[in-house]
C-alpha cells in the first residue's frame, strides 16, 4: 500500500474510533478499550474485503463499544464481510446477519438472529445460547 494511502487510512480510522488526540501516546499508556480500538485499526488499515474481529469490544466502556458497533455497521454498508467472535449475545444480535453458536468446539446452531429466536421460541439470542448450552456455570479450560 502506498505510504500516502496508508497515512490517509490511518487518519480516517483514528478519527472514526476516537483516537486522534491520543495517537501519539505510547500504546502502553492506553486503557484496555483503547488497545482494542488500536487492534481494530491495525486489522483494517489496508481496507480488506474480509475483516476478522475477535471479541472487538472486550474491556470497552459503553461509548467506545457503540462507536465500534457503528463502525462495524459502516463496514457492512460498504459491503465488507465481517466475521465477528463474541460472547456478548446482545452484540451479535445488534451486528450480525447470520449467527453460528459454537459449544465445546462444535457448531450447534446456525441462522439469522430471528430464525434462531423463532426456532427456540425465545426473545433474545442469549436465551437461545442458554437453552442450547445449559445454565450450569462451566469451569474455564
Amino acid at each position: 500500500m502506498p505510504k500516502v494511502q496508508l497515512k490517509k487510512n490511518t487518519e480516517e480510522l483514528l478519527a472514526k474510533l476516537g483516537l486522534v488526540e491520543d495517537a501519539n501516546w505510547r500504546v502502553g499508556k492506553y486503557s484496555g478499550g483503547m488497545k482494542r480500538r488500536i487492534s481494530i485499526i491495525m486489522a483494517l488499515v489496508n481496507d480488506p474485503e474480509i475483516a476478522f474481529l475477535d471479541e472487538p469490544t472486550v474491556a470497552m466502556d459503553p461509548q467506545s463499544r457503540h462507536a465500534v458497533w457503528d463502525f462495524i455497521n459502516e463496514l457492512k454498508k460498504r459491503e465488507k464481510t465481517v466475521v465477528l467472535t463474541t460472547h456478548y449475545m446482545e452484540e451479535a444480535e445488534e451486528l450480525c446477519d447470520r449467527i453460528g453458536i459454537i459449544d465445546n468446539g462444535k457448531l450447534i446452531a446456525l441462522g439469522t438472529p430471528k430464525e434462531l429466536k423463532d426456532k427456540f421460541d425465545v426473545k433474545t439470542l442469549e436465551d437461545v445460547f442458554i437453552q442450547l448450552t445449559g445454565k450450569k456455570i462451566r469451569a474455564e479450560v
